[in-house]
């Protein structure tokens, strides 16, 4: 069975609000120097569309899965896994009422693969997980061993008061 999770438009639009006041604070320290009003309406605008760029469409995404491959698509990028010969880890962080959606691959003799899952949002994340066969109960040390054994499916689930520590 083939699932797919694509970007949902209340995960933009929180990100658009986010953009908004991130530009608006900007706008306001850079007001000390700065008394030009054209200026700081284009510094406001320059600042909302970098993050527009690159925290909006530069994390669109869609993710199919099928029982036996998992498939991003990000902007013109199209990246297949065998689910079977890739290992699969997930880390979730609640902070604020926001919750950051993570998702870590990383295929034989290759490096970690960071899929930021963020605008799927929590609910298709959890979901694409399930489809993963991987639970949320606790953490596990993932074997990337080259053996004839399908990888194991670990998550990691953090939870943070305020802090995101890496």
């Amino acid at each position: 069975m083939s699932n797919v999770y694509k970007t949902r438009p209340h995960r933009v639009l929180v990100n658009l609000i986010f953009g908004a006041g991130a530009a608006l604070f900007v706008t306001f320290i850079v007001s000390i120097w700065l008394k030009s009003s054209v200026l700081l309406l284009l510094i406001a605008l320059a600042v909302f569309a970098g993050y527009i760029w690159l925290v909006i469409i530069g994390n669109m995404i869609v993710i199919e899965t099928d029982g036996n491959t998992l498939t991003i698509k990000k902007g013109k990028k199209i990246d297949t896994y065998s689910i079977s010969a890739t290992a699969i880890r997930a880390k979730t962080v609640s902070s604020g009422g926001d919750t950051e959606c993570s998702l870590y691959l990383t295929r034989p003799g290759e490096n970690e693969e960071l899929i930021d899952c963020e605008l799927i949002g929590i609910t298709q994340f959890i979901k694409l997980l399930d489809d993963l066969g991987i639970n949320r109960d606790s953490v596990t040390k993932l074997s990337t061993d080259n053996t004839d054994e399908p990888a194991k499916l670990t998550t990691v689930k953090e939870k943070t008061h305020g802090h995101h520590h890496e």
